[in-house]
């Protein structure tokens, strides 16, 4: 049986957790196609031959993407009832992240599409502040030895998990949405430090919405942008500046290994309950499993 994963990413933690997917669902016998929504705007696939479809995001402001609201706005309605599935990444493991979906779940609703099953896990941070390499390890392996137990459950023994929401949830992702058109008019803010640019155009040929352009010695930005942050996260000499939210800049790949250093984690009060439920209930799963 086929099984189509639909994916946004924005800094490389969705591309993490969908790469993780395909993996479990092929060890489990399916055949997994991938679709970078990024690639594929202008040429919709055809879903109807596929088992379950799948739809992978970064939460940007408890919001899904613009981009893969916008793929979900292209895809032909369906002539029968089809079921999917969402999974949500994030940096902190919230409940008002859980109505993320909420714009998403009405406009494939509008294509016979709906939701029968629902995940969140947690990466570490791309804005706001860096998690420490310690914390972030440890996210990453709770999320690599959860999805094999999530995906087993609903694609073997047809187990649909829906996540908790909280009270007013939608509506709160809906008046959070004012993001969006901030996240447009900061991107023509964004600037380059020209003392530590070395022009690999990393930013440029990687930015999903092609808001970055180049010319007369000079880099451009316009206002297309989605504040996925891949450009600042990216970038190998930290050169990328954004615009008013600038403080909020985090630059460097997570290396998701355990690690030896120790580091002052100055944020290990923020959202301490929500992760340690978090990291409580999937190492009971853990735990149970094994």
């Amino acid at each position: 049986m086929k099984i189509a994963l639909i994916y946004f990413s924005g800094s490389g933690n969705t591309n993490i957790v969908v790469s993780k997917y395909e993996e479990s669902l092929k060890n489990l016998g399916f055949e997994v196609s991938k679709f970078n929504i990024e690639n594929s705007l202008d040429k919709i696939p055809n879903l109807d031959s596929f088992y379950k479809v799948g739809f992978f995001y970064p939460i940007h402001g408890f919001n899904s993407p613009n981009i893969v609201v916008k793929f979900a706005k292209k895809i032909e309605k369906s002539t029968s009832k089809r079921n999917y599935f969402v999974v949500m990444v994030s940096g902190e493991p919230l409940n008002l992240n859980h109505s993320s979906n909420s714009r998403l779940i009405r406009v494939l609703k509008k294509k016979n599409y709906y939701l029968e099953s629902e995940y969140h896990y947690v990466l570490g941070y791309n804005l706001v502040f860096r998690h420490t390499e310690e914390k972030a390890y440890r996210m990453y392996d709770v999320m690599e030895k959860i999805i094999p137990l999530d995906t087993k459950e609903y694609f073997v023994e047809n187990k649909t998990n829906k996540l908790k929401r909280v009270f007013l949830g939608s509506f709160l992702s809906f008046l959070l949405r004012i993001q969006f058109p901030f996240y447009k008019v900061n991107g023509k803010l964004f600037r380059i430090n020209n003392k530590k640019c070395i022009k690999c155009m990393m930013c440029m040929n990687n930015c999903p919405v092609h808001n970055i352009t180049y010319s007369k010695n000079k880099f451009h930005f316009s206002s297309k942008c989605l504040m996925c942050a891949r450009c600042s996260f990216s970038c190998p000499k930290d050169a990328v500046r954004i615009g008013i939210l600038n403080f909020w800049r985090v630059n460097g790949k997570y290396k998701y290994k355990p690690t030896s250093i120790q580091e002052v984690d100055k944020h290990s009060r923020y959202c301490k309950k929500s992760f340690k439920r978090y990291f409580d209930k999937a190492e009971e799963r853990i735990n149970k499993a094994q």
